[in-house]
């Protein structure tokens, strides 16, 4: 299982990574009575065969980790939304791209922390893929949103180091707005 929910969304968008997607949108909804999340990318997708195989904890297609025989991504995002009472879906169609919605009742008692969502967040602006990936974050009607393409237009290279600092200096700021 993930220590967080904002590690299980950082596993589930690197899969979006992974599929050699060129548009990710990470959208994250807070309010009192749900946590909605949906990752959607325009990656390769995957068959219904696919699908179904990818929600088994011990299928692996053996390329993405050659050295693993488990995937857990799927699974742990299922568990994890039936044993809080939530709901998971994921939608694929090869060659199109894969749609991953969840919600989550933020009161429950077995629900992972939520986690620190600046540091994920920068984590995967600065992760070395080519594409773009689009965060929305709100919380309780307010929120803010950053693409990828637009800072490395404003910033340049994320990886930088004044451009990491930055970056962080954003998040943080945007974030401390809409939970102030």
């Amino acid at each position: 299982m993930h220590a967080t929910l904002c590690d299980l969304i950082t596993d589930l968008v690197q899969n979006s990574f992974e599929a050699n997607a060129t548009e990710i949108k990470l959208n994250v909804e807070e309010t009192e009575q749900n946590l909605n999340v949906v990752i959607a990318d325009n990656g390769k997708g995957m068959s219904a065969e696919t699908l179904e195989k990818a929600k088994d904890p011990f299928y692996s297609d053996g390329l993405k980790h050659r050295h693993r025989k488990v995937g857990l991504g799927l699974p742990f995002l299922f568990q994890t939304s039936e044993m809080t009472g939530g709901t998971a879906t994921i939608e694929s169609q090869e060659g199109v791209g894969t749609t991953v919605t969840f919600s989550l009742d933020p009161a429950h008692v077995d629900l992972p922390m939520f986690g620190n969502f600046p540091t994920a967040a920068v984590t995967l602006m600065t992760y070395g893929f080519k594409g773009n990936l689009t965060i929305e974050h709100s919380k309780d009607g307010k929120s803010y949103s950053v693409s990828r393409e637009e800072l490395i237009e404003v910033l340049g290279d994320l990886n930088d180091l004044e451009s990491l600092t930055l970056l962080k200096q954003f998040i943080e700021g945007n974030e401390d707005e809409i939970n102030g």
